[in-house]
């Protein structure tokens, strides 16, 4: 049990370095976009009303690039971006377990191609991830329907540095084994953080995994 404890209480203690770092906004050496960071979304998760199955939501989702290089495409004074991406989060709902679901992004930011600084509106046109959680074939995609509209906003630093803020807020659909599609029950806005968020969701889902199959009391 010792051992159990110690366990947790080191998982708490990288968990609480981690959320310190995670001021939103991103400091790089490139205007290059996409940003080189995490979207991260502080208090929102992805909820669905799945029929036969209840609520399933999505908590503490991260959307990552795991794949060096992305594709820029100038459309007039727009620029498309694309990119592969992995979407990390923790089911609730029908189970416990960490999603890691990964496909691809692609991104509009308008008139990008005007000013290499400033504030530009943007979109999520399409994504799409994949994966397997608690023995399902879970697809989670960017609606259609409904418009994943954000800003971008670069600011040059001088010296080659750049500041980079940026969200979005993100409409959802999900399929479960190859099911109906089942919108979110609403937006999720997404802010990008430096990539250390990663490790944060990583160690938050270990540390629940962890107190449930230990049955450690809710007390952290």
């Amino acid at each position: 049990m010792k051992t159990h404890l110690f366990a947790v209480m080191t998982i708490t203690t990288v968990l609480a370095m981690t959320a310190a770092a995670r001021a939103t906004g991103l400091d790089t050496d490139t205007a290059i976009l996409p940003p080189d960071g995490e979207y991260v979304s502080q208090q929102q998760y992805f909820e669905y009303t799945v029929p036969g199955l209840g609520a399933v939501t999505v908590q503490s989702p991260v959307l990552s690039r795991p794949y060096p290089g992305a594709i820029q495409q100038s459309i007039g004074t727009d620029e498309r971006e694309i990119f592969d991406a992995m979407l990390l989060g923790v089911e609730i709902g029908q189970g416990l377990g960490l999603v890691q679901l990964t496909g691809p992004v692609e991104v509009m930011t308008t008139d990008r191609l005007l000013s290499t600084a400033g504030r530009f509106d943007a979109e999520i046109i399409s994504a799409s991830f994949t994966g397997n959680v608690g023995g399902m074939s879970i697809t989670l995609r960017e609606d259609p329907q409904r418009q994943s509209s954000g800003q971008t906003d670069i600011t040059d630093l001088g010296g080659g540095l750049y500041h980079i803020d940026s969200f979005f807020d993100v409409f959802t659909e999900l399929s479960i084994d190859g099911g109906a599609w089942i919108t979110s029950n609403s937006s999720v806005r997404m802010t990008l953080v430096p990539e250390p968020a990663t490790l944060g969701l990583l160690v938050l889902g270990g540390l629940t995994l962890l107190k449930r199959r230990l049955r450690i009391p809710d007390v952290l």
